[in-house]
């Protein structure tokens, strides 16, 4: 069993942020809108900065962070790549599967709420999990307008 520690907790949130962050910019290269493709190209800068925001916390730790991306999160992009490639800029599929892969990051940091993080810390990842839910609204809304 993997003992958890505030360290990796965090490293991980970088990690998924910057699997978020290659993941938009994959999305936003293979939209034909040029409206998605701009939101997805925001969407990436964001998650940029949050996990440099997060970085320092976990360098405070002691230890490198982790800055690579999961394996998971590279099959994903991949996932995106295949679909487009199959559906050819199909702009819905795309959506369906940004929407997914940012699920995964909210999980990432509402877990990480449920841990056991220093008050300092909670209070930046509470905060920057506030800014991650309103921008699944975004796309979640995206998803309900493309339906209707």
């Amino acid at each position: 069993m993997t003992q958890v520690t505030e360290r990796g907790v965090l490293n991980h949130l970088i990690e998924t942020c910057r699997d978020g962050e290659r993941g938009f910019l994959s999305a936003a290269s293979h939209v034909e809108n040029p409206d998605l493709k701009a939101l997805f190209e925001r969407l990436a800068q964001e998650r940029g900065r949050i996990a440099d925001e997060l970085t320092p916390h976990a360098h405070r730790l002691g230890g490198e962070s982790g800055t690579e991306g999961s394996g998971a999160a590279a099959l994903h992009r991949r996932w995106i790549d295949i679909k487009s490639a199959l559906k050819r800029h199909d702009d819905n599929a795309i959506i369906t599967e940004v929407e997914r892969g940012d699920g995964i990051t909210l999980a990432a940091f509402k877990d990480a709420l449920e841990g056991m993080l220093r008050p300092e810390i909670l209070e930046v990842v509470e905060r920057l999990y506030g800014e991650l839910r309103a921008a699944h609204g975004t796309i979640a809304a995206l998803d309900k307008v493309r339906r209707a």
